[in-house]
């Protein structure tokens, strides 16, 4: 339940006086040696990884200016004439101008990493277990009620894209940043579908949290309730075994829990789908398949049953049904085909899609040269098929212009997301929100409007932010709810603290008259601040046999595709880089060795 007034500014809201300039001396006095340590050696990686984004933004703008030069020796016939020139010239343009503004956001997360690694933050050890002890439910811990120094306290809910892309660069210094969920570790999600498998082992594309900037506090625990009148948020630990609900104080809340599948309204799904959204998910899919051979090579099961254990459905047509698609036919054909040679022919594996080509979001030579590949290693690609029911060992069908029901032994749901109860529950109770939905025919109310800062819309002193996944920016077309979108919308949202922006105006949030000239240096002398854009720089999808597709651009310029071997020699070589530690760079290399070498892992555990 969510408690807000659409016109009362909360009452307790405590203004924040400037921080005073941070000595390395007080920080080193709060940290053991090692502790200190281990913070540089944390924050020298990310100020490498800020230098080769500063290399990235370099090449884009090159992509860029040979791009121009392509399109204008190609133009098509509605690019003729001035207008035509005109409309090409300022898409270029507004693109470079994105690419200078990040490298310039690049360069100043650089700087945040030195001065942390230089001065630092103060560190928070002492409040990383303090939800252990927590009060019973309505009363407030002193300590998690009030920070020690006059830093703004921002809690974030989440430790998806967006929130671990914040705890990155936000600056701990004039934040004191609290992150809660009941998930203590940061998932590299594009690679779930190389884990189900075996083709990743789960601890290479994890991160703990507390890794990712070791100065911010963790609470292991689940966000029940928001009051956003009284500033405070109700959490219930996790495990609930350990201790009572209590309540927790903020100035600035972050949303950032992502989103849940949906199942679109189909009776079923719940109850006898998997789903790829979590660790636990990719095991649960693992031990099932692995499940379904071992039951069907037991003498004297029948061929008709055999067919159906070893029927695998996928539904959803998407980047993550297609490279699951792709990931389990390369299990199936290059390690299960050796140990179950008797069983190869009653293997099956069909990818159901509603709409009329997979990989929407992709070109349409893409979208062709996908379906083929695919189609070549056996996968049967139904499109135009609607998911009726799904029952258990069985779903039910409505192909063009029939009804067919598909036996299998496995249906993994890869076709819809909504917003997780909590943020349901932040749209439901802001009135201002569904007259936004209303206006804009969207009757979904799951996922909370936000405006061009992020701010959630109907919050009038901007205290709430909600980012990722789990939000929707408002009068503007939905951006695609990917890992770039929320990684580009974290590190926005710990600028515009880092920069001491007002976020209560109703209109665009600004800087103080007060503020110093570093926080004026850092916002380039923009006393009001600029709008989220979303920066584009391409897709990728692998889709078995050691091929993908991939297209690359730059916001609205297409630099270019690629389909086949190539595509997946870039495929890889961006998900080694895009790796959020050298560790997890190094696990994820020697799995791909692993398994090229000894095959997956067919244990069932």
């Amino acid at each position: 339940m969510i408690h807000a007034s659409p016109s009362a500014v909360p009452p307790t809201a405590v203004p924040v006086r400037a921080v005073p300039q941070r000595s390395s001396i007080r920080l080193r006095s709060t940290c053991s040696k090692g502790r200190w340590n281990k913070l540089l050696r944390a924050d020298s990686l990310s100020a490498q990884s800020q230098l080769n984004g500063v290399k990235l933004a370099a090449a884009s703008s090159l992509a860029i200016a040979q791009a121009f030069r392509r399109r204008r020796r190609r133009r098509p016939q509605g690019g003729k004439g001035p207008q035509g020139e005109a409309v090409i010239s300022k898409s270029l343009i507004d693109d470079t101008s994105m690419v200078v503004t990040e490298a310039l956001n690049t360069v100043e997360d650089a700087y945040t990493h030195f001065l942390r690694q230089t001065s630092g933050g103060q560190p928070s050890s002492k409040k990383n277990v303090l939800w252990t002890g927590a009060q019973p439910s309505g009363a407030m811990d002193p300590n998690l009620a009030r920070s020690p120094l006059d830093r703004k306290r921002v809690v974030v809910l989440g430790t998806g894209w967006a929130a671990h892309a914040m705890s990155k660069v936000i600056d701990q210094g004039s934040c004191e940043v609290m992150i809660v969920s009941p998930r203590n570790y940061f998932i590299f999600t594009p690679m779930l579908a190389a884990a189900s498998v075996g083709t990743v082992e789960y601890r290479s594309i994890v991160e703990h949290i507390r890794t990712a900037n070791p100065c911010v506090s963790f609470v292991q625990g689940t966000c029940e309730e928001v009051d956003a009148e009284a500033h405070e948020i109700r959490v219930r630990p996790f495990p609930a075994s350990l201790g009572a609900e209590f309540t927790l104080k903020y100035d600035v809340l972050v949303v950032a829990v992502g989103v849940k599948p949906s199942p679109l309204g189909v009776p079923g799904v719940h109850e006898h789908c998997f789903f790829l959204k979590g660790i636990e998910d990719a095991r649960r899919i693992r031990r099932r398949v692995t499940e379904r051979f071992e039951s069907a090579d037991i003498p004297g099961v029948s061929d008709s049953q055999k067919r159906k254990l070893l029927t695998f459905a996928v539904v959803g047509g998407g980047p993550t049904g297609c490279e699951f698609c792709g990931e389990l036919s390369d299990f199936v054909q290059k390690d299960l085909r050796r140990f179950y040679p008797a069983l190869d022919q009653f293997v099956r594996i069909v990818l159901v899609h509603r709409g009329k080509t997979i990989l929407p979001s992709f070109s349409e030579d893409l979208q062709r040269s996908a379906r083929e590949t695919l189609e070549s290693q056996g996968i049967e690609v139904w499109t135009s098929s609607g998911v009726k029911e799904v029952g258990d060992g069985f779903i039910n069908l409505q192909r063009e212009d029939r009804q067919e029901r598909l036996d299998c032994g496995l249906c993994m749901w890869a076709a819809g997301q909504e917003g997780q109860d909590i943020v349901s529950a932040l749209g439901k109770g802001i009135p201002e929100q569904g007259k936004l939905s209303s206006a804009q025919a969207r009757g979904d109310i799951s996922r909370p409007f936000v405006d061009d800062w992020l701010r959630v819309a109907g919050v009038k002193d901007g205290s709430i932010l909600a980012i990722g996944d789990c939000a929707r920016i408002a009068h503007q077309a939905p951006l695609p709810q990917t890992a770039q979108v929320a990684a580009q919308q974290g590190s926005y949202v710990a600028r515009l603290l880092n920069r001491n922006y007002d976020m209560s105006s109703e209109k665009a949030p600004y800087l103080p008259k007060d503020t110093d000239l570093l926080k004026i240096l850092q916002a380039r002398f923009e006393t009001k601040a600029p709008t989220f854009r979303f920066l584009n720089l391409g897709q990728l999808a692998y889709i078995g046999e050691e091929k993908a597709v991939a297209e690359f651009g730059v916001g609205s310029t297409s630099v270019s595709s690629a389909s086949g071997t190539a595509a997946f020699i870039l495929w890889r070589s961006v998900y080694i880089v895009k790796q959020v530690s050298f560790r997890n760079r190094l696990l994820v290399l020697f799995d791909w060795a692993k398994s090229r070498v000894f095959g997956r892992d067919l244990t069932r555990l």
